[in-house]
């Protein structure tokens, strides 16, 4: 009986951490896309400056949720975000439209991409 009460505590637990782990995902990727928006505006209105401090805001503000998002996504996820950020910062710093928005829009995929991943649904645990 001792065993029952501790394994239903410790599935209860488990769901309200995976709650509360995808409540967080889903805030973080919001904010982040839409920084992302803003970017992505910014670059259409050949706004550099902005689209840059705005590309170094999305970037620091990535590393510092990076390191919690990691504990439940995978890292190749984190990894290609790394990457395009990186590429994005440099293309708005030399004004290349075309490039600066194809990074936008692959970073707006990859954020769209991880919060379908972590859904629940019949898909995902199957």
């Amino acid at each position: 009986m001792k065993g029952v009460i501790i394994s239903i505590s410790i599935f209860f637990v488990m769901l309200i951490g995976i709650f509360f782990s995808i409540n967080y995902l889903n805030k973080v990727c919001t904010k982040l896309d839409n920084l992302n928006k803003e970017i992505e505006i910014s670059i259409e209105n050949k706004s550099w400056t902005k689209a840059y401090d705005n590309s170094i805001k999305f970037l620091n503000q990535w590393d510092n949720y990076s390191r919690k998002i990691s504990i439940f996504v995978n890292h190749a996820e984190i990894d290609n975000i790394n990457s395009e950020l990186w590429k994005l910062t440099q293309y708005t710093k030399c004004k290349a439209e075309e490039e600066a928005l194809a990074s936008s829009h692959v970073i707006k995929f990859l954020l769209e991409h991880i919060v379908n991943l972590e859904k629940v649904n019949a898909e995902n645990i199957f």
